[in-house]
């Protein structure tokens, strides 16, 4: 899987810029806020999961009405011709080899690609959300059709916060709300379990991957992933880890029913729903049995880097495996961030990584990595290629 030539027009910070990659490491270089970051972040909207830091409004350059991206890739040894049109307001147009496709869902079928920043710090050391969303995302890429998961889950959610906001607090109105709630209590129950299942699987696929990859970086030790829930019981979860496959979707559900009607008189006196995987984590511990600790609240900020790229490289490497090809791998300024020894260890990791796109300040960062094309980015323009 890569990207073998992208066109940008009107998108960020680019008026009108051609770039054509090669299939192994690609360094994109350039002083600062020239137009590195924007161009990984178009070949990461290819995949059809938006921008991995803004709405698409943001992506839209300052005084254009539209985005337009024009992209040639390969799957699987098949070229296929990629036309996007990014409109506020107004969704996304999409074009694959020319013939209208249903929006940007369909191109996940087609580009997968793992994108890793100086933001994804938020990984181990930000809110829930952010845990959240990554192992949202894995599920869409390891199957691109349990997207619908998501989606369906948030409608009901929201429906059903809608109600819960508006019902009456006492009396017999009350009494009414409920009975109407309750239809959206199975929903949620059914939703948000089959959502849950999915993270389960992905988690537990993830986790030795995770294991693996820090104890490469970080040059021992241990990391190891667990699904945080106020719904599910422990040893569920323990279960899980094990084996996805021993924790039926229809025993989540009744877990999810029961908890639900627990919490119901708390939910229509706050007027929202407090249980559900729309409240769950993933906790990122480091290190092992007395010496074990949530890396989010107690590890130093150096481990927590650590941790964050570890999941980042597990997710490549899960992917490489699921899929049958690496998808590509977008590395932002990560260079900047990371001792010589950890730098060292990463150049090493990517040159069997598959098609790879590195930015970096620094001219000479990729030195001694293999890199097959160096593209110069200033002011949004393409210097050399």
């Amino acid at each position: 899987m890569r990207v073998d030539a992208l066109a940008l027009e009107d998108f960020r910070n680019y008026v009108r810029e051609d770039v054509e990659l090669a299939p192994g490491l690609n360094l994109i270089t350039g002083r600062n806020a020239q137009g590195k970051t924007n161009l990984l972040e178009a070949i990461h909207y290819l995949g059809g999961l938006g921008s991995p830091r803004a709405p698409d409004s943001a992506l839209v350059r300052t005084g254009a009405e539209r985005s337009l991206l024009h992209a040639q890739v390969v799957r699987r040894d098949r070229p296929i011709r990629i036309d996007l049109e990014l409109r506020p307001g107004r969704g996304a147009r999409v074009l694959i080899n020319k013939t209208p496709a249903s929006g940007p869902r369909a191109l996940r079928e087609l580009v997968v690609s793992v994108f890793f920043g100086p933001d994804e710090l938020s990984l181990v050391k930000g809110s829930p959300d952010a845990r959240r969303r990554f192992l949202d995302e894995l599920v869409v890429k390891l199957r691109p059709a349990r997207d619908s998961l998501r989606r369906e889950s948030e409608r009901v959610l929201k429906q059903r916060n809608a109600l819960l906001k508006s019902a009456p607090r006492r009396g017999e109105l009350r009494k009414s709300a409920e009975d109407t709630i309750g239809v959206w209590d199975d929903a949620l129950s059914r939703t948000g379990a089959a959502l849950t299942a999915a993270r389960l699987e992905a988690l537990a696929q993830l986790a030795p991957h995770a294991r693996s990859r820090y104890v490469s970086v970080a040059g021992g030790g241990n990391l190891s992933l667990r699904y945080a829930s106020s719904w599910i019981p422990d040893e569920l979860v323990d279960a899980a880890a094990e084996d996805p496959a021993s924790v039926p979707e229809t025993r989540l559900r009744d877990e999810l029913a029961a908890r639900i009607e627990e919490v119901r008189p708390r939910e229509l006196e706050r007027g929202v729903s407090l249980v559900g995987p729309q409240r769950d984590d993933v906790t990122v511990v480091l290190g092992e049995g007395d010496d074990a600790l949530d890396a989010r609240t107690y590890a130093s900020q150096g481990d927590q880097r650590t941790a964050a790229l570890a999941l980042k490289l597990a997710e490549h490497d899960l992917l490489t495996d699921a899929l049958d090809e690496p998808p590509v791998l977008l590395l932002d300024d990560v260079f900047s961030e990371l001792d010589p020894a950890r730098r060292e260890w990463l150049a090493e990791s990517v040159s069997a990584a598959g098609q790879t796109i590195l930015s970096s300040a620094d001219a000479a960062g990729g030195r001694g990595m293999g890199v097959e094309r160096v593209i110069e980015i200033a002011q949004g323009k393409v210097l050399s290629a």
